[in-house]
């Protein structure tokens, strides 16, 4: 175990807090902190620490368990149900970004198997910075969310087969497709041996810890089983990484996932954070200043062949083409893992330091730039979807002797729903919602939706609420809901207002801000399910 200096200690852990407190500020990623802390305090930097070796150990941990968490994240269950079309167009994403990218490498006289970590690597992007904006702009539940939280998923099961290609790549002595097939056979052997020990042994030992309700138990079973299965993996010939993810899609299958999600949180935030400070420490970033125009077009390159490849990819799988170029700048970045496979490839000579220093700046710089591309996302999905969607303004024109009609606010699963029960009853009604690419979409099956925010007083009067039988409000938002039903109420004392709630603590809040009429969403869904129990009861076996 290699000698830690303690004042060592007291620098990284002082500019890591310094540097989480500047990025939350300014709400960028941890990442970023890290890595501009660690260049700043690295032997490259002002020099106040200088034994890197040192905390390297510690660091390959902090790999560990970020792969382990993503591996937690990735049960079967959530696999098997992805929809086909995004299945397909994760897995060609990768692989044609990742050709992409390695035939514009050996184009520039990388040698081929760099070239190959190369690309695999890129055609990565940040899941962690992607999900944080999605979540910030509640759009994780919209259509275009869910198409992203697919693509990011996709791309997280490509992380084994991406670390078992480095390390082979890395270590091999013999040819490229004898190296691989070994690697392989040793992934595969690894796996097996694996699952095998989690049926028989991992479910049990979990099952007897978690009958002695011990939290420190239950922690050091965890840590033992993370650490136990990524040492397994290393002996084998792989990675320390691999089994960190292995271990985590292993434990995914058990009733344990959040509580062992829960326990190693902790030591996860402190070790990852010593890996990317790792990182920094090692960055050069006087390489970059001297290469800045080398850096700049590789940053933006990067940014401009996934954004434009991802964009063809939707339209080619016959997604909604709304999603094509919003889709390909918001996962145009490089991602975290990047970081790791460069590490790895640095380590063992297989990247040339220089490019290799490159690499991890433009990485970084593109990770920098995800907020301004989610920003021109999210402006050219609107205008785009504006240009095949009607917006409230436009109903004067369209219907104007709408009466006794029902107002659909919100035009998602719950909207919709509605809707399909009014069209059966004869029922006229109109649907307005926010995202112009659900409205884009609906009107395109002939549905009578409309772009605007039906919290606003002037969409309010397109609506022609004054003649209207009722106003459902079905949005997703719970705090939106809450003040959709207050503003109706306080222009339209009289209108019924039935509202869809999340949970209870929610419907509370919307009798509160006057809703006539609330039904709790699980709530429904658990009488629906009763109901149907007592039906199969009452017929008999």
């Amino acid at each position: 175990m290699p000698h830690i200096d303690l004042s060592d200690v007291v620098i990284i852990l002082a500019a890591s807090v310094v540097a989480l407190f500047v990025l939350r500020r300014v709400n960028l990623s941890p990442v970023l902190g890290y890595l501009a802390a660690g260049m700043f305090i690295g032997p490259f930097g002002i020099g106040l620490v200088t034994d890197v070796d040192s905390i390297h150990v510690f660091a390959e941990f902090g790999v560990v368990f970020l792969l382990f968490t993503i591996g937690l994240e990735l049960p079967w269950e959530r696999i098997k149900v992805l929809p086909p079309a995004m299945f397909a167009l994760g897995v060609t994403q990768i692989l044609v970004t990742g050709a992409a990218i390695s035939g514009i490498a050996l184009a520039l006289g990388v040698a081929a198997d760099a070239a190959i970590v190369i690309g695999a690597a890129l055609s990565l992007s940040s899941t962690v910075f992607v999900i944080q904006i999605l979540v910030d702009r509640r759009q994780l539940a919209t259509r275009f969310g869910r198409a992203s939280f697919t693509v990011l998923m996709m791309q997280d099961l490509a992380v084994a087969p991406i670390l078992v290609l480095t390390v082979a790549l890395t270590n091999r002595d013999g040819g490229l497709v004898e190296s691989l097939g070994i690697a392989a056979l040793q992934a595969i052997a690894a796996l097996v041996a694996i699952v095998v020990l989690g049926r028989f042994v991992l479910r049990p030992l979990f099952a007897l810890v978690a009958a002695e309700r011990n939290d420190d138990i239950f922690a050091a079973a965890t840590l033992l089983v993370v650490v136990g299965i990524a040492g397994f993996t290393e002996f084998v010939g792989l990675s320390l990484a691999l089994g960190g993810l292995l271990a985590g899609m292993l434990l995914a299958e058990t009733e344990y996932r959040h509580q062992v999600l829960a326990e190693i949180q902790p030591f996860r935030a402190l070790l990852l954070g010593l890996f990317f400070m790792l990182i920094g420490m090692q960055t050069d970033l006087g390489v970059a200043v001297e290469r800045a125009p080398f850096v700049l077009l590789v940053t933006v390159g990067l940014l401009a062949t996934k954004a434009i490849i991802l964009a063809l990819l939707v339209v080619l799988f016959r997604l909604p083409g709304l999603y094509a170029w919003p889709l390909g700048l918001l996962l145009a970045q490089g991602g975290e893992f990047a970081f790791v496979v460069f590490n790895v490839a640095l380590g063992g000579g297989l990247i040339e330091g220089t490019l290799g220093q490159v690499l991890i700046v433009a990485v970084a710089l593109s990770m920098m730039a995800t907020p301004a591309l989610a920003w021109a996302s999210a402006r050219l999905a609107h205008w785009t979807a504006m240009r095949g969607s009607a917006s409230v303004e436009e109903l004067a024109g369209d219907m104007p002797d709408l009466v006794d009609h029902v107002v659909i606010a919100g035009y998602g699963r719950v909207g919709r729903t509605v809707a399909r029960e009014l069209e059966q009853k004869k029922i006229r009604f109109i649907a307005v919602d926010r995202d112009p690419v659900v409205v884009s979409t609906a009107r395109s099956q002939g549905e009578p939706a409309y772009f605007g925010d039906a919290s606003r007083p002037d969409v309010l009067q397109s609506l022609h609420l004054e003649s209207a039988l009722s106003v459902v409000v079905a949005v997703s938002d719970s705090e939106a809901a809450t003040r959709l039903v207050a503003t109706l109420r306080h222009s339209l004392p009289d209108i019924p207002v039935l509202a869809r709630a999340t949970t209870d603590s929610h419907a509370a809040e919307l009798v509160r801000a006057g809703a006539s009429f609330v039904v709790p969403e699980l709530v429904a869904t658990g009488k629906r399910l009763a109901e149907q129990i007592t039906v199969s009861y009452s017929r008999g076996p």
